[in-house]
């Protein structure tokens, strides 16, 4: 562990966030799990830690946790470093992807588990458990064991545990992965709801990009380790940084191109792309394609691809298609709105769409 010297801790005392990670690493023999995670956390925020399986994300908020010891780097919470403190002295309250309920103990004494081992008063002890039971929406189930619950309401005693302790810091690891869909819904709005309404800083581990734009403030978008973005849900979706931030979060189309003399060209279509030479991906989101069966109307600072429909897939609220052009295989999205023609396979179209919904990067 490199500990912190007298003048480097004082400089880490100023730091902008309530909770900063400064050089955060952790390695596993020559394999390096987070590397060099840099961050400040504002007091009252929630921050989605963003990225597929195995970039570090969980680890990142285990060793925030104090359950996985960091190989070096620095954790400061409002100004205090905690970085070789355990777990159970780091008021943080967590809550875990399984849930971790005992199944021999009810409702109740599940939430009041962490005030026992606090050895608060019972009298208080009661009054906050009532309260986070309220609090989750489980009022009349204190006396119900796990097993008689379901799904979305073990999630909300975990909650209620993690909460009644009044932590300065929830940690939570993707806590909604175990629920359908119309659940996960429902979750999400409601974690959000109490994290604003108590004001409590809160980091939410996910893969789910929806998740993660949807009720955070801030989003830190992770692959093999390292942050790739840091920013809010519009910063990370419109503005991307990197190729891998801008197939990751949302859906995308990905053309081989060519740039020179800031004009990049990849399947027949030219779009701006200064300070770029060599080889590029060109990048546009399907729901930003506008498809026009036959010509494009005239007209309009537009990039236009002319092809033709090779599927079309009616999903409810989306009609999707899957279009081949300049030798590839183009995806748009676009709206239902009823009475929609469907256009079937071998129809010509064309796709259009406008010079800021196209990105451009260094090809990998």
């Amino acid at each position: 562990m490199i500990r912190t010297a007298p003048d480097e801790m004082a400089g880490l005392k100023q730091g902008e966030g309530f909770l900063s990670l400064r050089g955060l690493t952790r390695r596993y023999g020559p394999f390096v799990a987070v590397d060099d995670f840099n961050l400040d956390v504002a007091k009252g925020e929630l921050v989605a830690f963003l990225g597929p399986s195995g970039c570090g994300k969980t680890t990142s908020l285990r060793m925030i946790a104090g359950l996985v010891p960091s190989s070096s780097g620095h954790i400061v919470v409002n100004g205090r470093e905690i970085t070789e403190v355990p777990p159970y002295r780091r008021d943080m309250g967590l809550v875990f992807q399984s849930y971790a309920l005992f199944p021999h103990m009810d409702v109740a004494r599940n939430v009041a588990f962490g005030l026992e081992m606090r050895k608060v008063a019972k009298a208080d002890a009661a009054a906050r458990v009532r309260e986070a039971i309220a609090m989750v929406r489980l009022t009349g189930k204190e006396h119900h064991r796990p097993s008689e619950l379901s799904g979305g309401q073990q999630q909300r005693v975990a909650l209620a545990r993690a909460l009644v302790v009044r932590p300065s810091i929830l940690l939570l690891d993707e806590p909604l992965s175990n629920l359908d869909a119309k659940l996960r819904d429902e979750m999400r709005n409601e974690i959000r709801d109490i994290q604003k309404r108590l004001g409590i800083t809160a980091i939410f581990v996910t893969h789910d990009q929806m998740e993660a734009l949807t009720i955070c403030d801030k989003v830190v978008v992770m692959n093999h380790g390292r942050l790739e973005q840091v920013g809010t849900p519009l910063e990370i979706y419109e503005h991307p940084k990197t190729a891998f931030v801008a197939g990751f979060v949302g859906r995308i189309n990905r053309l081989a191109g060519t740039a020179s003399g800031g004009i990049a060209e990849a399947a027949g279509v030219k779009v701006a792309a200064p300070g770029f030479t060599g080889p590029v991906e060109v990048m546009v989101r399907p729901h930003r394609i506008v498809l026009s069966a036959g010509a494009a109307p005239a007209g309009g600072d537009l990039h236009q691809l002319s092809g033709t429909v090779a599927r079309a897939t009616f999903a409810g609220d989306i009609l999707e298609y899957e279009v081949e052009a300049g030798g590839v295989l183009m995806k748009t999205e676009a709206a239902t709105r009823g009475g929609e023609t469907v256009h079937a396979p071998g129809t010509p179209v064309t796709l259009s769409w406008r010079p800021q919904d196209t990105f451009v990067y260094t090809a990998s």
